[in-house]
C-alpha cells in the first residue's frame, strides 16, 4: 500500500502542480524506485530505456497521420461540403439544422478521428448556419459540443488506436466495435434535439430535392470516401490500421492539392509544423505512460489492485459500474488522451481477471472519457466550443445540461450491452 499511495499520490501531486501529464508520470515513476532503491541505486539507464521502449512502437505511427488527416480536412474547405450533404439529408426535419450538426458530425467523424477538429474545425460552420437561421446561440454551441464528441468514436479513431496499442488487442476490432454506438450516440442526440425543438418551435426548412441531393453528395463524395477506404482496406487485409492511416492520408493530400487545389504549399508547411508539435507533445506522454506501466508491473502494483477489488467485488457487473464511476470522475479533470496512458496499463489487466472482453471495454473507457471532454472542469470540447461561439461559459453549460442525458444512457448500453460493441466485430472479423 506505501507503493501504491507513492506512485499515485506523487502523480496526484505532480498533476495538481501543473506539472505536464507525461512529466508527471516519468516523476511519479521516478518517486517510487528512488523510494525503493535509493538515491545511488536509481537506474537511470532503465528509466531511459523504457520511456524510450515507449515510442518505439510500429503501430503508434498512425497517430500522426491521423492528426495531419485532419488538419488537412479543415484546412481544404472539406467542413462545408460534408455540412451540406448533412443538410440536404435532414435539414427538413423540425430543427433541422440542429440534426445536420449532429450528422455531419457522425460523417466527419470518419475523417478526423478527433473530437477537438471537430469542434473546431466543423463547429464554426456549423454554428453560423445555425444562428443565421434563428437558433439560439447557447443551443447550437451545445449541439456542436457534444456531437463532436462523436468524433472519436466513428473510426478511425486516434484513442482506439492508443487503447489498442496499449491494451495489446485489435485495433480493427475496436473500430469496428465503435461503429455502432456511435450511431447509436448520433439518434440519441437527434432524438433530444427533436425534442427541444419542438418545445422552442425552431423552424421547418423546405426539404431538398434529389437533383439538391445529388449535387450536395457530388461535391462531398471524395473526403465521404476516408473511412470506407479505411475501414474496408482493413477488412479485406490489404493493410493494417497504421498502413490504412498512410493510405488515408495520401488519398486526402490528393484530394486537397488535385482535385481541390483548397491548400497551399505555405499552408501544408504551417499544418505540418502543428501536427510535429502535437505529436511531440504526444509521444511525450507516451513515453512517461511506458515507463509508468514499466512500474505497475514491476511492483505488482496491479496485481496488488486485483486482489483487493477480488476479495470486495465479485459480480464483473457491479465492477464495471465502479470503473464507470471511476473513470468518468478521471474524465472531469484529465483530458481522453493522457487518461487512457494512465488507466489502460491499470485497468484492462483488472477487467481481463474478471473475464470482461477488452475491446467491450476499451469502447465503454473511450466513451466516457469523451463525456469527460464536454463537462468541466477540464472539459477541453467545451473550452474549443466556448471559445468559437464567443459565449458566456455558464450559458453553454446551462444549455449543454440536457445532453448528457442520452451520452450518459448510450454509456450504460454499452457497459450493460455488450453485444451493441462485439455485433460488428464478429460478424466481419469472426
Amino acid at each position: 500500500m506505501i507503493l501504491f499511495a507513492t506512485l499515485f499520490g506523487s502523480l496526484l501531486i505532480l498533476l495538481f502542480i501543473g506539472v505536464p501529464v507525461g512529466f508527471a508520470m516519468i516523476g511519479a515513476s521516478s518517486a517510487v524506485l528512488l523510494y525503493t532503491r535509493g538515491l545511488d541505486g536509481l537506474p537511470l539507464d532503465m528509466i531511459a530505456q523504457r520511456t524510450l521502449y515507449g515510442v518505439n512502437s510500429f503501430t503508434l505511427l498512425a497517430i500522426p497521420a491521423f492528426l495531419l488527416i485532419g488538419r488537412l480536412m479543415n484546412a481544404s474547405g472539406i467542413s462545408d461540403r460534408v455540412f451540406d450533404v448533412a443538410r440536404s439529408l435532414v435539414g427538413h426535419m423540425r430543427g433541422g439544422l440542429g440534426h445536420v450538426n449532429v450528422v455531419s458530425s457522425m460523417l466527419f467523424a470518419g475523417m478526423s478521428g478527433s473530437a477537438v477538429a471537430d469542434a473546431g474545425g466543423l463547429g464554426p460552420v456549423q454554428m453560423k448556419a445555425m444562428e443565421k437561421d434563428g437558433y439560439d446561440r447557447g443551443f447550437s454551441a451545445a449541439v456542436t459540443a457534444a456531437s463532436a464528441t462523436i468524433g472519436p468514436i466513428i473510426p478511425p479513431s486516434i484513442p482506439a488506436v492508443i487503447y489498442g496499442a496499449l491494451a495489446n488487442v485489435s485495433i480493427a476490432e475496436v473500430f469496428l466495435g465503435s461503429i455502432v454506438p456511435g450511431v447509436l450516440m448520433g439518434l440519441g442526440l437527434m432524438a433530444l434535439v427533436a425534442i427541444i425543438s419542438v418545445r422552442r418551435g425552431y423552424p421547418v426548412a423546405a426539404r431538398a430535392s434529389a437533383a439538391e441531393i445529388a449535387r450536395a453528395f457530388g461535391r462531398g463524395i471524395l473526403p465521404m470516401l476516408t473511412p470506407v477506404i479505411i475501414v474496408a482496406g482493413i477488412l479485406s487485409g490489404l493493410f493494417t490500421p497504421t498502413e490504412a492511416s498512410a493510405v488515408a492520408l495520401v488519398y486526402c493530400m490528393i484530394i486537397a492539392f488535385v482535385v481541390y487545389r483548397t491548400v497551399t504549399f505555405r499552408e501544408f508547411w504551417q499544418i505540418l509544423k502543428e501536427t510535429a508539435v502535437d505529436t511531440a507533445a504526444l509521444l511525450i506522454i507516451i513515453a512517461g505512460s511506458a515507463l509508468y506501466a514499466w512500474v505497475l508491473a514491476r511492483y505488482q502494483v496491479t496485481g496488488d489492485i486485483t486482489s483487493f477489488l477480488s476479495e470486495t467485488v465479485t459480480d464483473p457487473w457491479v465492477l464495471l459500474i465502479l470503473l464507470n464511476v471511476f473513470i468518468l470522475i478521471v474524465g472531469c479533470f484529465i483530458d481522453s488522451v493522457p487518461a487512457l496512458f494512465l488507466l489502460t496499463p491499470i485497468l484492462v489487466p483488472l477487467v481481463q481477471s474478471y473475464g470482461i472482453d477488452p475491446v467491450h471495454f476499451g469502447v465503454m473507457m473511450i466513451f466516457n472519457l469523451m463525456i469527460g471532454l464536454v463537462t468541466p472542469p477540464v472539459g477541453t470540447v467545451l473550452f474549443t466550443v466556448q471559445k468559437v461561439a464567443n459565449i458566456p461559459f455558464g450559458t453553454l453549460i446551462r444549455e449543454i445540461m440536457p445532453f448528457y442525458i442520452p451520452l450518459f444512457l448510450m454509456l450504460l448500453v454499452i457497459t450493460f450491452v455488450p453485444w451493441v460493441v462485439r455485433i460488428v466485430p464478429d460478424l466481419l472479423l469472426r
